[in-house]
């Protein structure tokens, strides 16, 4: 556990204040929309300087009969996104293709050889989503064989833009779309509202809905949470609006992999570690260990019946997926421990999964607190995955090295690369020395960064209804974590699985509270009646027999 505590510095005495302006909140109108966000401040998708071009193409193609494929890729973004199309694009009356690459042998992204499958399959309209922004060569092929292109997508464009008959993309420099942060998810259903709003009348006999397109929030707050991007701005509207729909949610699939995973909304709303750490892995796991096609299919089902099966066949997907990513974490500690002393983690190994990697990527860059690279190895090439901490981008490093990679791509936080396996050392030193002038050692310092310090007073209800209110958490707008001092321990013991959590009885002031503390080890046997510490934890509204009380998820703490 990290010992280097830090509590932000804030120049308000009030709580409240000290949280908004933490995340760079001041201005009366921000505020409200933070804490009240609004459906209707969404974005007008036709800010999108191809939006407009592009629904036109589809309400053509609807009207004409011409066939319409959705290519997406194999994550949780990617595949929330194809199914969002997909749903919309059935409400009005239109059935469509799909396509989603091989992860194994095909690659991320668009590729030459699956379109040319789905020419031959008659579609005259190819949308792309999560996927596509640097595919120069796809728009070529499209556009010299009688196919429009219309690229719905997210990643940072690395070269010159495709020549696509639409580009759909907040990040592309020739767009004027003032939200950059919006996911894969978030520009396809940018795309169905802009759908949606065209054909009240341009599609005859049609009964339209006003706002059935809000049914497709949950999986837009699934896809946005899974690829772990900001929670400020547009994203906070669509996922906040999202859990509430994921708790009534009207499909079928989804409803199955809700029971499957054990959940139940009746009794717990979703919040966005529900979304981000239960559902959205079993989306990813199909994708990872076998076809993508599996999750997306469960999503689309309608069938109660065949939903329960297809979500039992994800469930066991899962099971494998946490097994392999155990045994490969494992072999990929023991590389790292060995260069712990360098900047960057890079490891490769023979037979790890590629689908796993950037998972072990992940929990490496977490563990040893520093940008870490983890690649499948072959005879002759490596694919991998790199995920990143702190502000280092790690799509720039990657393009610094670009002399010895054969592709990559992604944002900032996390991207996936391929190289030659004769080309790894070099391309190591490279990421290395691209790290010496821009990791920054703040970047490297494992601290614990607290939002402030409470007094016995705030541990109440009334601090618990103001951090509901700044719910969903995620990226930019974490769930805070608080200093609180001089607690006296009352009682604490092991709890849980082989004992492995610590559960306290705290003295704040005259009032008892209770903590929870887990994967501690063996730290219960180090704590006394009557000792003196101060935790760094957050603050949980706990219910027992329809009381609520205020309790404590201890991150850290110190003796006294």
């Amino acid at each position: 556990m990290p010992k280097n505590w830090t509590v932000k510095p804030c120049p308000y005495a009030d709580l409240a204040a000290t949280l908004l302006y933490q995340r760079g909140l001041t201005d009366k109108e921000d505020i409200q929309k933070f804490l009240d966000p609004k459906y209707e401040d969404l974005n007008n998708p036709f800010l999108f300087m191809d939006m407009q071009k592009a629904v036109g193409r589809i309400l053509a193609a609807i009207k004409n009969g011409e066939g319409i494929c959705i290519y997406g890729d194999y994550d949780a973004d990617a595949v929330t996104a194809n199914a969002v199309v997909q749903l919309a694009l059935r409400h009005l009356g239109v059935e469509v293709k799909s396509y989603i690459p091989d992860r194994f042998t095909e690659g991320y992204g668009l590729n030459l050889e699956a379109l040319q499958k789905i020419k031959d399959g008659g579609s005259k309209i190819v949308i792309t989503v999560d996927c596509g922004t640097n595919s120069v060569d796809v728009a070529e092929f499209c556009a010299q064989n009688g196919m429009d292109l219309i690229i719905t997508d997210h990643h940072e464009i690395i070269g010159p833009a495709p020549k696509a008959y639409a580009l759909i993309n907040p990040k592309n420099p020739a767009d004027k779309y003032p939200y950059r942060e919006i996911t894969g998810v978030g520009v396809a259903f940018k795309l169905v509202q802009a759908l949606f709003e065209n054909c009240k009348l341009k599609i005859e006999n049609f009964a339209w809905i006003e706002g059935w397109e809000k049914w497709l929030l949950d999986l837009v707050a699934i896809g946005t949470v899974a690829d772990c991007h900001s929670l400020m701005g547009e994203n906070r509207i669509l996922v906040k609006y999202g859990l509430k729909v994921l708790a009534k949610t009207k499909w079928a699939g989804l409803r199955a992999l809700i029971a499957t995973a054990g959940l139940d909304f009746s009794q717990k709303l979703p919040d966005t570690y529900t979304l981000g750490f239960v559902i959205a892995p079993r989306l990813n796991a199909a994708g990872r260990l076998e076809h993508a096609d599996t999750a997306l299919h469960l999503l689309l089902e309608q069938d109660a019946v065949l939903a329960q099966q297809k979500a039992a066949v994800l469930e066991k997907i899962n099971s494998r997926r946490q097994e392999q990513t155990a045994r490969i974490l494992s072999e990929a500690r023991e590389q790292a421990e060995l260069i712990a002393d360098r900047k960057v983690i890079v490891v490769a190994g023979e037979g790890w999964n590629k689908g796993i990697v950037g998972l072990v990527a992940g929990k490496l860059a977490e563990e040893f607190h520093k940008p870490a690279i983890v690649l499948e190895k072959t005879e002759t090439e490596c694919t991998g995955s790199a995920r990143t901490v702190g502000e280092f981008d790690v799509v720039e490093a990657l393009k610094y090295a670009a002399d010895f990679l054969t592709s990559f791509g992604g944002h900032k936080q996390a991207a996936g690369l391929t190289l030659k396996t004769e080309n790894l050392e070099k391309f190591y030193q490279k990421v290395l020395d691209y790290a010496e002038v821009n990791l920054k050692e703040d970047d490297l310092q494992k601290q614990l960064l607290l939002d402030a310090e409470l007094a016995f007073d705030d541990l109440s209800l009334k601090t618990c209804e103001l951090l509901n209110q700044m719910e969903p958490f995620g990226v930019d707008n974490a769930k805070p974590k608080f200093l609180i001092r001089n607690l006296q321990v009352v009682s604490s013991r092991g709890v849980g699985k082989d004992g492995n959590h610590l559960q306290l009885k705290l003295k704040a002031g005259n009032t008892e509270v209770d903590g929870i503390l887990f994967n501690c080890g063996d730290f219960a046997k180090t704590l006394q009646m009557g000792d003196t510490i101060d935790v760094a934890a957050e603050l949980m509204e706990d219910s027992w027999n329809g009381k609520k009380k205020v309790k404590l998820r201890i991150i850290d703490l110190k003796k006294l």
